[in-house]
């Protein structure tokens, strides 16, 4: 459903955006209001009705009654209040889902206005958190995305914090992330191509990198221009495996963008409200090219991030493809350890059962979990014990040719094995707990 709804969207966004560049007004805030007013209206019609939501322009309300500059569209939730004559509102920071800056063209001066505004709108909800008893939303996803990040899943708040600090400071940015309002860019021109979109955000961090204020979770989770994107991969729900020392912590798209704008704020409206959201209806994933790693740096008492930039040239960016979702491969005995810690929360790899199982079957118990760790299906409690990263729940489909397929993503399973397999009642696929 996804898909087609970004679809439709855009193309119902490039058709009013046609219409307005043809008006005759050289009103500078005239012009902003036009592509804002557009803006709040593709994304309303992105909202699911049955949510209390709310589109508003205004001002976002920090502890204090503190104040960032107006906003071009918010997406809140609660009470709020409105301003007289139509001047805009005010929306407490604990109550904004999703936050966007509107350009009608986004070059480098546009890019670090809307930078700079969304870094304020994260220091205030940093100033929120501190001053509230514990977050509101349960953070789970949190730690879901820092076991498929790093392979460790921490057995609450005092094991995360008890990580070596590289470990911990990750950690504590992804609670951070999840928490956050979604902070997106939205330029309807400017930058050309995808290539130039990673340039401009390239010569802009060159310039500033060395001052305050850059740390991973200042920057904007999405930045849109003409038809491509940049993404951040904080696992909510986009996020791939560290490499080494670094995080692959931002990616740039050159498809429809607005899927990836469902995408986030749909991740952040199932993880407040704690509901399920409509699955996509296509196997088709985005593609995702490579552009920022970050890595913790530490320079005597001071903390602070390296980043390394992804070398990828024009023509590579043109011959970089999608991809198919597709299940991986379960050998028996892995399905059998999966099984023993989906039904008892965790595997201790000492356990004597467990390692007269692996030597029953003439495998290396310890290379057996390791595989499933490095496939991001288990992850570490600690030394010694693993877990199931997601909820203790995967889903599993067995094919005719005898083949066994797991997935913890029960619907795109559910899609791959209809398009496969359609009507062949030996092909089946089910829940395990």
């Amino acid at each position: 459903m996804i898909t087609s709804v970004a679809n439709l969207l855009r193309d119902l966004m490039l058709e009013e955006a046609k219409q307005l560049d043809q008006e005759m007004i050289t009103h500078a805030p005239t012009i902003g209001s036009m592509y804002e007013g557009l803006t709040r209206d593709i994304l309303e019609r992105a909202i699911p009705a049955s949510l209390d939501l709310r589109i508003v322009d205004g001002f976002i309300e920090g502890v204090n009654q503190t104040l960032i500059p107006q906003v071009d569209a918010m997406l809140v939730t609660g009470e709020g209040r409105e301003l007289p004559y139509g001047a805009g509102h005010i929306w407490p920071i604990g109550r904004v889902i999703a936050v966007l800056e509107v350009k009608k063209n986004l070059f480098g001066a546009d890019l670090e206005d809307a930078f700079i505004k969304l870094r304020k709108v994260m220091h205030m909800q940093d100033a929120y958190l501190r001053s509230v008893s514990g977050p509101e939303t349960k953070i789970i996803p949190s730690f879901q995305a820092f076991a498929r990040l790093t392979g460790l899943y921490p057995r609450g708040w005092h094991a995360a914090n008890d990580l070596p600090d590289e470990m911990s400071y990750i950690f504590h940015a992804l609670v951070a992330e999840q928490l956050a309002p979604v902070r997106i860019v939205i330029g309807y021109h400017g930058y050309a191509d995808e290539f130039s979109l990673r340039k401009g955000l390239a010569d802009y961090l060159e310039s500033n990198l060395m001052g305050a204020g850059f740390g991973v979770t200042s920057f904007p989770n999405l930045i849109i221009c003409r038809g491509n994107a940049l993404l951040k991969m904080n696992g909510q729900p986009y996020g791939v495996p560290m490499n080494g020392d670094w995080w692959p912590f931002i990616a740039s798209n050159s498809e429809n963008p607005l899927r990836l704008l469902i995408e986030l704020i749909w991740t952040r409206l199932a993880n407040q409200f704690e509901t399920d959201f409509p699955m996509d209806d296509t196997l088709q994933m985005e593609r995702l090219a490579p552009f920022l790693s970050a890595r913790l740096a530490r320079d005597h008492d001071r903390v602070g991030w390296d980043y390394l930039l992804d070398p990828i040239e024009r023509k590579q960016l043109a011959e970089l493809e999608t991809w198919t979702w597709e299940p991986g491969p379960i050998a028996d005995n892995e399905w059998v350890v999966m099984m023993c810690v989906a039904k008892q929360g965790e595997l201790d790899v000492r356990d004597v059962d467990f390692r007269r199982y692996a030597a029953r079957v003439a495998v290396d118990p310890d290379e057996l979990v390791a595989a499933l760790v490095e496939r991001r299906i288990l992850a570490w409690c600690d030394e010694h014990t693993v877990r199931l990263i997601d909820d203790g729940t995967f889903f599993t489909g067995f094919l005719p040719d005898g083949r066994v397929v797991s997935s913890a993503e029960a619907e795109l399973l559910t899609l791959w094995l209809n398009e496969r397999m359609g009507d062949d009642p030996k092909a089946t696929g089910r829940p395990t707990r």
